[in-house]
């Protein structure tokens, strides 16, 4: 029972290692048969290329010759098989023409249609400089120092090339059918491609080969040409063609152009902004003008306005009442001097304690414009902070206009300052108890057009709410904005930097 049961098991076992052994050996002897390269001479037929594949070109067999007669750069003829690895190909080749960039291709693969698409080796005639030229593309070209051909590369001449692949090595030969001239070259590359097909290549038009063949070959192979030539040669990158082609002269024409027109552009934007910048300055200074000396006119104005009434109402005028009233319309003089002159040497600059005191700056104002007749109520709600400079600037302006249109055509007993913080913003209110008048905005003077483009500048809401015989409101509402950290920096570094003395 036991001797029964061993047999099948044994068979098996016996099975699997012959079955193994088997397709190891058929497995062996298809890689190495598939690299190994068959001693093969191509018979060129008219009409039938026989396993040869073209990629672009126009290709003609003609008495055992084929030729390309298609000027399509880079026409290529492609046969054998991609594993094959180390082989000799050899073939005649000749040109008819004034010129001819023609040769063989190996261990070629990938292979697209355009110059230099596919990667491979290329060793071909050159009648360019009569050299023999080798080198490397891969979808680029790169080649090795070439070689010249004794007797250069001559029209209707047949020659025949000789090329090695051995490893990483490749050597070729070119020989003269007509003179017998040779000459050799040798090749190395540490990274190489190891395998590919062969096949026929040119540049130009009228390149003829024949008598084409490839056999396996060995190192003796390899050794047997490299021994002739001067030197082992490795990839050199080829110089560019130079940058003055005509493509790059137009684009750089055009170039030039475009920036010709982007400056004269240019230029006129900055001069149509500088007009505009000096037209915004002049208004900004008449505003100013208007806010200081047309206000303080129009005080004066009333000072003596109120003691030409005094004295003709009055039989006996009090002349203590007048010299009190003249004295107001004096420093109100002086005081318009001051803010014209102040006006004038700092374009409207404010100083440091009219962000901190506002409010007072514009009761002191109407105490006097207005003087001891009209009452002057001045009052703050919420949390005050300091106002930068532009922005109370503005709000004094404003205030001050108010403030002169009330006392000069309102005729008002009691005048109310407020200013209030809410939230992220600030809101200027100047209201009197005058005879107030119908707003119109269409029909706005000067003064309150002056007043809606300071706010407008500040990004403030301006309203003028006013009724006959009820008074009249004036409300701008601006938002606070907190400088930046990196602003408030460069602004104190400034301040320091200005304030610093100067050594002479």
């Amino acid at each position: 029972m036991r001797l029964t049961r061993s047999i099948p098991i044994r068979f098996l076992a016996v099975a699997f290692f012959a079955f193994s052994f088997a397709y190891s050996v058929w497995w062996a002897h298809w890689y190495f048969a598939g690299k190994a390269v068959p001693s093969r001479s191509y018979e060129f037929q008219s009409g039938r290329l026989n396993g040869w594949t073209p990629i672009g070109g126009r290709w003609n067999i003609v008495d055992g010759v084929i030729r390309n007669d298609s000027y399509e750069r880079g026409a290529k003829l492609l046969t054998g098989s991609r594993t094959w690895r180390n082989y000799t190909m050899s073939a005649d080749i000749s040109f008819e023409g004034d010129n001819a960039d023609m040769g063989v291709i190996v261990r070629s693969s990938d292979e697209k249609e355009g110059t230099d698409t596919y990667n491979g080796y290329y060793v071909g005639l050159r009648t360019l400089d009569g050299t023999m030229v080798i080198g490397r593309a891969a979808f680029g070209w790169t080649e090795a120092r070439p070689v010249h051909i004794p007797g250069g590369v001559n029209s209707g001449v047949w020659y025949r090339l000789l090329i090695t692949a051995y490893g990483c090595h490749i050597a070729a030969s070119v020989q003269n059918l007509t003179t017998s001239q040779k000459a050799w070259i040798a090749f190395t590359e540490t990274t190489c491609l190891q395998n590919g097909r062969i096949g026929l290549r040119s540049l130009n038009a009228g390149a003829m080969w024949r008598n084409v063949s490839v056999k396996e070959a060995g190192w003796n192979d390899y050794e047997e040409l490299r021994k002739h030539a001067g030197s082992v040669e490795r990839l050199e990158v080829v110089p560019g063609p130079p940058w003055w082609t005509p493509w790059h002269a137009g684009m750089l024409f055009a170039v030039t152009l475009v920036i010709a027109l982007l400056t004269q552009l240019a230029y006129f934007r900055i001069r149509q902004w500088k007009v505009y910048t000096i037209t915004q300055e002049r208004e900004r200074l008449a505003h100013e003008i208007h806010d200081t000396m047309a206000q303080g006119f129009a005080g004066i104005g009333y000072q003596i306005q109120g003691i030409k009434n005094s004295i003709l109402r009055s039989e006996n005028p009090n002349y203590h009442q007048i010299a009190d009233q003249l004295s107001i319309a004096y420093q109100l003089i002086r005081n318009c001097h001051e803010e014209a002159s102040r006006t004038i040497a700092m374009l409207g600059s404010s100083a440091p304690l009219l962000a901190q005191d506002l409010l007072g700056v514009l009761a002191q104002t109407a105490l006097k414009i207005g003087g001891d007749k009209i009452g002057t109520k001045a009052q703050i709600y919420g949390n005050p902070i300091a106002l930068n400079l532009r922005l109370a600037d503005a709000f004094l302006h404003i205030g001050r206009e108010a403030i002169a249109n009330a006392v000069t055509h309102a005729a008002p007993t009691l005048m109310t300052i407020s200013l209030v913080y809410e939230g992220g913003s600030v809101e200027l209110i100047v209201e009197d108890d005058g005879c107030g008048f119908e707003f119109r905005p269409e029909a706005a003077g000067f003064g309150i057009r002056g007043m809606q483009k300071r706010a407008r500048d500040m990004a403030a809401i301006l309203q003028i709410v006013s009724h006959s015989g009820r008074g009249t409101q004036v409300r701008v509402k601006a938002i606070l904005r907190k400088p930046q950290p990196g602003k408030r920096i460069f602004t104190k570094a400034m301040k320091i930097f200005r304030t610093a003395p100067i050594d002479r």
